[in-house]
């Protein structure tokens, strides 16, 4: 979401002030290209146009030239340019310390590079500057959010609101952050907030498709349908993020339409070869359909392009363990599990081949340390259940269950081994 980089009055009186300067070279159609107004002119434009602006004020107008910085650094953040942005925002703050609106935008790019102490260090500067800044107060939310400090994400995206109850970005951050800590109802509420605030809000939708893809693959609750048609309007209002693609795919192949995911995940491919997303969306389609050659040469590319790509690796596993290849799937859950200890899906697929292979105390470990890792996974108290069940752990199989059905009471596999085992 792009926000308006500048004060439209100030900007106002600045584009007068730079078309009536006889003394600049830079035409009035450069100055309008600089100051953007309305974003109606792209970001290459801009860059042209601040360029200028710079040229005709070197060593004369200090005022002139941070703004044709500031404009300038937004431009390249635009065009995810991000080292240009961060230089020409460091110009500006040399001009001018106490700006903070520039010190939140080069926040917003040290994000976009995960440099997240010195993204954290700007926008607490410039709240300190402006506590009523809640673009700073945004940024700082993404910057603990991408460092999975979501306490300090929410208290952040809290702050942002109380600014300003009509901020949609805000309560998409505070969505994004309680979602990640589990509260799946008051991130749908915080993010349908926000969508009804900006109703052409792609990005809003493309996170409410996200939270109700996590409810239905952790908690088993609602639809992946509810996903998808999240996903589906987040494209039609913006059809340029690959990453809405990959997920519809994701959420395709988990309901089992594999024939539909495969377009998605082929489009990711087609226009960014080295996303590993979409070698993992088409492969995980191709193993639904049985074709566990080409899944597991689709996870090959992911790992080849990425190494430590935990979902590739989990992923490869799943084909191994569907074709039968069960040491191989261990093999690979193992090394997810290397790269990412905290990986919980890793855990409860690996209990699930030891499982199979009736090597039930590392199944009941890995199930253990799914539900540790996320005590909301309703799949992994199933798993542990019947593992206990398999080795007439009677009571620590009912209490499984009834755990299960504590968090979804539409879980049928808990529901029918409570009534098999008279619970």
């Amino acid at each position: 979401m792009r926000i308006a980089r500048w004060n439209w009055i100030g900007g106002l009186c600045l584009a007068a002030s730079l078309a009536a300067a006889p003394a600049l070279a830079q035409t009035k159609q450069q100055s309008d290209w600089c100051v953007n107004n309305g974003e109606a002119f792209s970001p290459d434009l801009q860059i042209k146009g601040c360029t200028a602006l710079i040229q005709a004020n070197v060593g004369e107008n200090a005022r002139q030239m941070a703004f044709a910085f500031k404009n300038r650094g937004d431009a390249y953040k635009d065009k995810a340019d991000y080292d240009r942005a961060i230089a020409d925002y460091n110009e500006a703050i040399t001009l001018n310390a106490k700006d903070a609106w520039t010190l939140a935008h080069r926040c917003q790019a040290y994000v976009a590079k995960n440099d997240y102490g010195s993204a954290i260090a700007d926008c607490s500067e410039a709240i300190s500057l402006d506590p009523k800044y809640g673009w700073a107060y945004n940024n700082r939310s993404a910057a603990y959010f991408s460092k999975l400090d979501y306490d300090d994400a929410i208290a952040d995206a809290d702050a942002a609101i109380k600014v300003n109850l009509q901020d949609s970005w805000a309560h998409v951050r505070l969505g994004m952050a309680v979602t990640a800590k589990g509260d799946f109802s008051r991130g749908l509420a915080e993010l349908t907030e926000a969508i009804r605030l900006d109703p052409k809000y792609a990005y809003a939708y493309a996170q409410r498709g996200q939270t109700y893809f996590q409810q239905r693959l952790i908690m088993r609750k609602g639809d992946w349908d509810l996903a998808i048609a999240d996903y589906s309007e987040a494209i039609r209002l913006d059809p340029k993020p690959l990453w809405v693609y990959s997920s519809r795919g994701v959420a395709y192949n988990n309901k089992g339409d594999y024939d539909s995911a495969l377009p998605d995940c082929g489009e990711v491919i087609r226009l960014e070869p080295k996303n590993t997303d979409g070698w993992n969306c088409r492969g995980t389609a191709y193993s639904g359909k049985k074709d566990f050659g080409r899944a597991i040469a689709d996870f090959d590319e992911a790992i080849k392009l990425d190494p430590k790509n935990v979902a590739a690796r989990w992923n490869r596993g799943n084909a191994y363990r569907d074709q039968g290849t069960l040491d191989r799937a261990i093999d690979d859950y193992s090394e997810a599990i290397n790269i990412r200890p905290t990986y919980f899906l890793a855990f409860n697929s690996r209990g699930k081949v030891y499982s199979t292979k009736r090597d039930y105390d590392r199944a009941i470990a890995d199930f253990s340390a799914a539900v540790q890792l996320d005590p909301l996974y309703v799949e992994a108290y199933d798993n542990r259940g019947l593992a206990y069940k398999a080795q007439g752990r009677k009571a620590e199989a009912i209490a499984d269950f009834h755990k299960a059905q504590s968090l979804d009471p539409s879980d049928r596999t808990s529901r029918e081994q409570l009534k098999a085992l008279g619970a």
